[in-house]
């Protein structure tokens, strides 16, 4: 009996951390409001972010980890920053990026795709809708 028991409120107790943790990655999927309402306005901030130089506002654009951080880019974009290259990296993104009509896997996805001067794939973007602040967020760059 006292194994029964113990192994109902052992399994109440990861179920409960479950519930708590699900609750603070809504929370903070809700809060994150930084996006546009389509994927290219989204790119359109994250560009005006990137020539103004405001590395904190541009990290608001990425999509949250698994951690609820965006840390890593921030860490990233401040990297950029120091090299100067956060200038042409906007310009790159302005006049080299195209709508990736083949890399989508479903509504809430959407890729763009940057060619290099021969023609080929230098770089995708990956977006991503928020669901919970109906915005759309860089997954990955």
């Amino acid at each position: 009996a006292g194994f029964f028991i113990w192994e109902r409120y052992q399994g109440y107790g990861e179920y409960r951390d479950y519930k708590a943790l699900e609750r603070r990655y809504i929370e903070a999927m809700t809060e994150d409001s930084y996006g546009g309402k389509t994927p290219q306005e989204t790119l359109d901030l994250f560009v005006v972010a990137l020539k103004d130089e405001d590395v904190e506002l541009a990290s608001k654009y990425f999509m949250l980890d698994d951690n609820l951080s965006r840390e890593k880019w921030l860490k990233t974009l401040k990297i950029f920053k120091e090299q100067g290259v956060l200038d042409d990296m906007a310009r790159d993104i302005e006049g080299k990026t195209q709508e990736d009509k083949e890399g989508k896997t479903d509504e809430n996805d959407f890729k763009f795709v940057m060619y290099d001067e021969n023609g080929d794939v230098g770089a995708r973007i990956n977006m991503r809708f928020n669901q919970y602040s109906k915005v759309w967020k860089i997954e990955s760059l």
